[in-house]
C-alpha cells in the first residue's frame, strides 16, 4: 500500500487536483478556453474559407432504459457545446478534460454508464468517453500530437465495438484525459454535432492538409477470460501512425501507443 492509498478521499481527491494543475502548466494548456470558442458568426466566416483535413463518425450505442440512453444523449450534447467551434492555435495544447470540466450534476451532466475498474457503473457524466473516442480517431488520423491518452480498462462492446481495437480513448476527471497539441503552422478549428445516433466531428483550416496519415492497429495478444462470469477476451494492441508531406517525401513512423483490455 502506498503513502498515498492511505490518504483520506478528499485529500487524495486534491492530490490529483494539483497534479493535474501542474500538468497543465507544463503542458501551456490555454487559461481560459471559452475564449478560444468562436461565436456562430465568426466560426460561419471562418468555415466559408476553410479545407476539411479530417472528420469522424463515432455511432452512439443504443443500450441501456430509456432513462440511460436520453442521459447518454444530454451529456453528450454538453460535451458538444463546450467544444464546438474551438480555435486551436500553432503549437497550442487541447485538453479534454479541460473543456468538459468536472461531470457532476451541478455541471450539467446527468448520471450513465462508465465503465471502472473493469465493470460498468453509473455515474454522473456517463457517455462522455464517446466524445474522447471521437476526438482521438479526429486528432490521430489528422496529424495532430497526442500528448495524452488512455484506452478503456475493458473491451466492453466484443465484437459489437464501434472503434477499432486500440483507437478508443477514455476520459476520467483527474485520471484519464485526451490532450493533443496543434503541430501545424495553421489553425484548426474544431466542429462538433450530434444527432440522434451519431457523433460527428470536423478538423478545419485555412490552408490544405500538408500531410497524408496511415493509421496501423495490430492486436499483439489474446487474453482469454479467466472466470466462469467473464465472456468477452482482453487484448493487447499498438496502434501506429506514419505520415509524409502530401506532394513528396518518404513515410515516418511518428506515433506508437499499446493499448490492454482486460478479460470481462
Amino acid at each position: 500500500m502506498t503513502l498515498v492509498s492511505r490518504l483520506p478521499r478528499s485529500l487524495k481527491r486534491q492530490v490529483r487536483l494539483t497534479g493535474c494543475r501542474a500538468i497543465g502548466l507544463w503542458r501551456r494548456y490555454p487559461n481560459s478556453v471559452r475564449r478560444h470558442c468562436l461565436n456562430s458568426t465568426r466560426a460561419e466566416a471562418w468555415k466559408a474559407r476553410a479545407h476539411t483535413w479530417q472528420t469522424s463518425t463515432t455511432p452512439i450505442p443504443n443500450r441501456g432504459d430509456a432513462t440511460t440512453r436520453t442521459n447518454r444523449l444530454h451529456n453528450l450534447a454538453t460535451a458538444i457545446s463546450r467544444i464546438h467551434h474551438r480555435l486551436i492555435k500553432p503549437g497550442e495544447a487541447f485538453s479534454l478534460s479541460q473543456h468538459l470540466d468536472e461531470p457532476t450534476q451541478a455541471n450539467g451532466y446527468r448520471s450513465g454508464p462508465v465503465f471502472v475498474g473493469g465493470e460498468v457503473l453509473s455515474d454522473a457524466g456517463g457517455g462522455l468517453c464517446l466524445i474522447a473516442t471521437n476526438l482521438y480517431h479526429l486528432f490521430l488520423y489528422g496529424g495532430c500530437t497526442i500528448l495524452e491518452r488512455h484506452n478503456h480498462s475493458i473491451d466492453a462492446y466484443g465484437e459489437g465495438r464501434f472503434y477499432k481495437l486500440g483507437e478508443d480513448a477514455a476520459i476520467a476527471f483527474s485520471y484519464k484525459d485526451l490532450v493533443i497539441r496543434n503541430p501545424f503552422d495553421h489553425a484548426l478549428l474544431l466542429c462538433t454535432s450530434l444527432d440522434s445516433n451519431v457523433v460527428h466531428s470536423r478538423l478545419l483550416a485555412l490552408e490544405p492538409k500538408p500531410i497524408q496519415t496511415i493509421i496501423r492497429s495490430q492486436v499483439l495478444e489474446r487474453h482469454a477470460p479467466m472466470r466462469q462470469d467473464q465472456t468477452t477476451a482482453g487484448w493487447s494492441v499498438s496502434t501506429a501512425r506514419f505520415s509524409r508531406p502530401i506532394h513528396s517525401g518518404s513515410w515516418r513512423q511518428d506515433y506508437l501507443s499499446f493499448s490492454h483490455y482486460k478479460p470481462c
